[in-house]
Formats: structure tokens, C-alpha cells, sequence
């Protein structure tokens, strides 16, 4: 198992929780998603416990990335989003898991056993909040978006995304069409509203 999370006590305590469930070995640990894609090709684990609210990327883009290149690899993700936007797009990219951080051990472990034997398992609550959901983005859009707010402009966004100049430009319309703003501090403020961006941003 690989375990993401940029908090070291969160961490640490998911380690000692970890430690009490049989047939679950520690593979690697990160505190951002700079090195996630190099680690889970060096290390292969079977499952990944992720933080959604992590530096060096942007998470819904990277659990695509990795879902498509690594069909067996089950995901997890941990949030303490309560956007339904957010949690929504962590369904599109098919995280095999998705609980909120104010879940119990109880329920951390059900969802480990559930994706373990090829179930998915997705918390009520945010079942709840996924139906409420009514803004889809993509992965790429939800990528663009964070590096908008990183200040980076669309030639920069282009050539970090190894996409097009006149792609990056599609997917931002299509934001500003979703979100109904016109403007990138429009998007930003929009965004942040949605619980879409962290308040970092």
C-alpha cells in the first residue's frame, strides 16, 4: 500500500490504524503528488490512500493518469470537501473509494475491504452530496483550473499540461462556460465558492 497525505500527524496516525489490519504492507509514503506517479511505478502497490487536498498537482488529474495506466491499482481517496462538484469528478475518474476525513477507522476499513475484493465503496454522506452535484468538470478542466489560480497563464498552462495552446484555451472556455464567469479572477472567486479550489489558492 502507498499512503499520500501532506499532513504528518494524519499520516502517521492512518500508519498506526494501518498497522492493525492483516495482509496491508507499506510500500512508500508521500507528503505531495510531485513524486506519486514515480512511486507507484517503482513500488507497484495494490492500494493507494489519498489525501484529495494535496501540493504538487492537481488529485482528480493524477487519479486518471494513474487509472488508466495501472487498471489494477485501487485508489482511495480522503476529503474533507463537502463540494459536490469536487466529490463528483472524484467519481467520474472511478475512485474505487471515497470517504470524508471526519469518517471513522471502521468505516476506513470497509472501504479497504470492499475495494479489495473489486467493490467499490463510496461513503452515504457523500453519495448524498455527489446526487447535488450540479457542475461535471473533467479531469483536465479541474487540472487547468488549479493552475489558473497558481497565476500561470494559458501559453505556461500549455506547456506544463504538454497540451496546445489553442486545447488549454478550449478547456478554459468550456470553465468559463460552466461556471457562467468571464474573467479568470471571476473563475478563481467562483471556483472557491464551489469548495472547487482550497482556500489557499
Amino acid at each position: 500500500m502507498l499512503l499520500a497525505d501532506d499532513h504528518q500527524i494524519f499520516r502517521d496516525g492512518l500508519k498506526m490504524l494501518l498497522q492493525l489490519l492483516p495482509n496491508l504492507q507499506l510500500v512508500a509514503e508521500l507528503d505531495s503528488l510531485t513524486e506519486l506517479r514515480n512511486s507507484v511505478k517503482a513500488t507497484e502497490p495494490q492500494l493507494l490512500l489519498l489525501d484529495f487536498h494535496m501540493p504538487g498537482g492537481e488529485t482528480s488529474a493524477e487519479i486518471d493518469y494513474l487509472k488508466q495506466r495501472y487498471p489494477s491499482l485501487k485508489v482511495i481517496v480522503l476529503t474533507g470537501s463537502q463540494s459536490p462538484t469536487v466529490l463528483k469528478q472524484l467519481d467520474l475518474v472511478n475512485a474505487d473509494g471515497i470517504l470524508q476525513k471526519n469518517g471513522d477507522a471502521t468505516e476506513l476499513k470497509a472501504a479497504i475491504d470492499a475495494v479489495l475484493n473489486q467493490q467499490r465503496y463510496i461513503a452515504p454522506r457523500v453519495l448524498q452530496l455527489i446526487s447535488e452535484s450540479t457542475v461535471e468538470l473533467t479531469a483536465r478542466e479541474f487540472e487547468v483550473l488549479k493552475l489558473v489560480c497558481d497565476g500561470l497563464s494559458n501559453a505556461q498552462i500549455a506547456e506544463q499540461m504538454h497540451l496546445s495552446p489553442k486545447t488549454t484555451d478550449k478547456h478554459r472556455e468550456n470553465l468559463m462556460r460552466k461556471l457562467d464567469v468571464n474573467n479568470a479572477p471571476q473563475l478563481i472567486k467562483k471556483a472557491l465558492q464551489l469548495g472547487l479550489l482550497d482556500s489557499s489558492c
